[in-house]
């Protein structure tokens, strides 16, 4: 696929088709949420990249979130414990890699735009996160503000990270 524009958009509703896939079904999402992915990695034109980034942000998004979880921050139902070690729901697991699919593609305006992003993240994030409690799939442990606030610091510091490493990973991928 080489239309950047149209791969921009394909990468959105690809994107967009996960978060309501997991969010409405959860559990009942993961096989055809993985298929997504494969799918995605199979047509990305930066697939190895795609594949680094995607994994490294599947471990930092899962840590970040199970201690977000540990908190107290997030709920979630004891029956969505899919994998009785993973300390999340692996479908939000899978949400952060789906995630880092979209830095090299469709969000690509926020790269080196590290303090925009930062703002983006701090903004849209929480609003992800409190709509995914509006659905049920998740249950906050504490007010709305209280939760936007939390999030939205978690997510000035991970949406740059993302672009940060997606420039590290591209930068090795050129030197090899």
């Amino acid at each position: 696929m080489k239309n950047t524009a149209v791969l921009k958009v394909v990468n959105f509703a690809w994107f967009q088709g996960i978060w309501w896939l997991v969010i409405l079904f959860q559990n009942s999402a993961v096989i055809p949420v993985l298929a997504l992915i494969g799918i995605w990695i199979f047509i990305s034109p930066k697939r190895v990249e795609d594949i680094k980034l995607m994994s490294a942000v599947f471990v930092l998004g899962t840590v970040v979130d199970a201690l977000l979880t540990l908190s107290g921050l997030f709920i979630f139902d004891e029956s969505e414990v899919l994998i009785s070690f993973w300390p999340i729901p692996i479908w939000l697991s899978l949400l952060w890699a789906a995630f880092a699919g979209t830095v090299y593609h469709s969000l690509t305006a926020f790269n080196g735009r590290m303090v925009i992003a930062a703002i983006g993240g701090a903004v849209f994030a929480p609003l992800s996160y409190i709509a995914g409690a509006k659905f049920g799939a998740v249950e906050l442990g504490t007010s709305m503000l209280r939760a936007y606030i939390f999030i939205a610091l978690v997510w000035s510091v991970m949406f740059p990270l993302c672009f940060y490493l997606s420039n590290r990973f591209e930068a090795k991928q050129a030197q090899a």
